[in-house]
């Protein structure tokens, strides 16, 4: 028997105070896909400089059972600056198919510089209700983000970032890594819809995306506003390990990341070429060395169009250049343990610098609910989840 996550996200940290939640609980719901007898939820307050009181946290199903999360005995959790911990093991029986909620109830006020977010629609749900209904909501206090556009579809929940379940040993974890496209879930919940569909019980998928990530660098400096946009988070080959491989015994890990080291330099940087494909190859070469010491398999996705008419002319060529050269890697490399081209699958067939019509949210960049299921059809199952004897 092993400890699976069911579900998980990571924290996303903004540097500073963004919202303030008080006398609120925040119900975070999901589909569970793996069948087990005993949970555990990890709760978070990683970003923050101040403790976070929970008053009380539950876990339940919609259809009725529910048990009091607790740390040490304790029902109300004080969670220190920056801790991370897992709550005590509870029995409570869970089946794939399981529609799961997570209750927290913070009755004192408390200030946030981070919080998991996500985009999509259909997959997780998070509401809130005033006072103590162990199911209202944030006040976003940062005009930065009430002013982004793409804010008004972001959905957020903080105190805790993954369920666990103690499951069979043969359960098998896929994890997805990568930048925006991964961490907004387009792509990931047409995937464990997929998941839930064809491998019933069997199969967890954790999302390890961050959104502005890049391969090879920390997250961007940005000159302009003379700050670095640590939201982004730091390189992909350096948190991949902890991100990934941290909680799970991850059997096969779907990366999708090196837009950003591309795009980044020319669009926040003000500098006028790319990271070079060299660069990000080597990047490639580290996280798969670090999946094969983990025990994993990896599967290389293709870096799909990022064109914008709103970008210089100049922009496209030293894009194009950059992310084709790293493409031709990916397809012939024989150091991965396969490939999901993604750009095949979703760039325009009349024009490959472009994304499909209909299948981006309007930036030409990142996929929306379309374009998600696009790629999770990309994904062969089959081989994801049976790795091969090495």
């Amino acid at each position: 028997m092993k400890w699976v996550s069911i579900f998980k996200y990571l924290r996303t940290e903004y540097g500073e105070k963004i919202a303030k939640i008080e006398d609120t609980t925040q119900r975070v719901s999901f589909v569970n896909n793996i069948n087990g007898n005993k949970v555990r939820v990890r709760f978070s307050n990683k970003f923050e400089d101040n403790s976070m009181t929970i008053e009380k946290a539950v876990i339940g199903k919609e259809a009725g059972d529910t048990a009091v999360l607790t740390i040490n005995g304790k029902s109300q959790i004080v969670l220190e600056p920056n801790a991370e911990i897992f709550s005590d093991a509870v029995d409570f029986e869970v089946k794939a198919g399981d529609k799961l909620f997570v209750d927290l109830y913070l009755k004192e006020k408390a200030e946030l510089s981070s919080f998991c977010c996500y985009w999509s629609k259909g997959g997780t749900e998070v509401s809130f209700i005033p006072g103590d209904g162990t199911n209202a909501g944030y006040v976003i206090t940062a005009d930065f983000i009430n002013e982004d556009p793409n804010s008004k579809i972001m959905s957020s929940f903080m105190g805790f970032d993954s369920v666990q379940v103690f499951a069979d040993d043969d359960t098998k974890v896929v994890a997805a890594f990568g930048d925006s496209i991964t961490h907004m879930s387009f792509y990931t919940d047409a995937l464990y819809k997929r998941i839930c569909k064809e491998c019933p019980g069997a199969v967890a998928l954790i999302n390890a995306g961050i959104g502005g990530n890049r391969l090879v660098d920390d997250a961007t400096f940005v000159p302009e506003i003379g700050k670095r946009l640590v939201l982004f988070g730091e390189a992909g080959v350096k948190r991949f390990e902890k991100d990934v491989f941290e909680n799970d015994e991850v059997d096969a890990v779907c990366a999708l990341i090196g837009i950003n080291d591309i795009m980044h330099p020319l669009q926040l940087e003000g500098k006028t070429e790319t990271t070079s494909s060299e660069a990000i190859i080597e990047g490639y070469k580290k996280i798969i060395a670090c999946a094969h010491n983990n025990g994993a398999e990896i599967y290389m996705g293709t870096i799909m169009p990022s064109w914008n008419e709103q970008y210089p002319a100049e922009w496209l060529p030293k894009f194009e250049k950059t992310r084709n050269e790293v493409n031709a890697w990916i397809r012939k490399c024989e150091m991965h343990d396969g490939v999901i081209d993604f750009d095949k699958a979703l760039r325009d067939e009349k024009d490959n610098t472009l994304f499909q019509e209909g299948c981006h949210i309007g930036d030409g960049l990142h996929p929306n609910t379309e374009g998600g299921v696009k790629m999770a059809d990309t994904v062969d199952l089959k081989t994801i989840i049976c790795p091969r004897e090495r």
